[in-house]
């Protein structure tokens, strides 16, 4: 049985690479925020990525109210997680990078080097480090 056919999202990182910049944050030092929500979270996975959306297409995306996204939009803005790059659209900045994302090793195949992921933190997690 053969590979699926990889997407079009999946070709671009293969070809591109995916390169996240927390600049001058350190993640190891910085946890989600303790007001961080589940709906937030998904906000911040689909912002992850790189991409830059407006309220409409993440609520469309993540399939959530489009008026529960604006509003969480606005707190996330507050908080520094991210950042409105003109009138109504978002991204996720340096700093929402370092808060959300998390570098964890994987094994490699016997013999070749280990490879390093970034993900975002479970939703345990995140109540995890809220109780700290």
């Amino acid at each position: 049985m053969s590979d699926p056919e990889p997407s079009e999202f999946e070709r671009y990182i293969d070809e591109h690479g995916w390169k996240v910049s927390t600049g001058e944050y350190d993640y190891e030092d910085l946890s989600p925020p303790e007001w961080f929500t589940e709906l937030d979270r998904e906000i911040c996975v689909l912002l992850g990525h790189g991409f830059i959306f407006t309220p409409s297409l993440i609520a469309k995306n993540i399939e959530r109210p489009r008026s529960s996204v604006s509003r969480r939009l606005n707190t996330l803005e507050a908080g520094g997680i991210v950042d409105k790059v003109e009138r109504g659209h978002y991204k996720l900045t340096e700093e929402g990078y370092a808060r959300l994302l998390q570098k964890v090793e994987t094994e490699g195949p016997e013999g070749e080097r280990n490879w390093y992921t970034v993900k975002i933190p479970s939703p345990e997690k995140i109540q995890e480090s809220s109780e700290e």
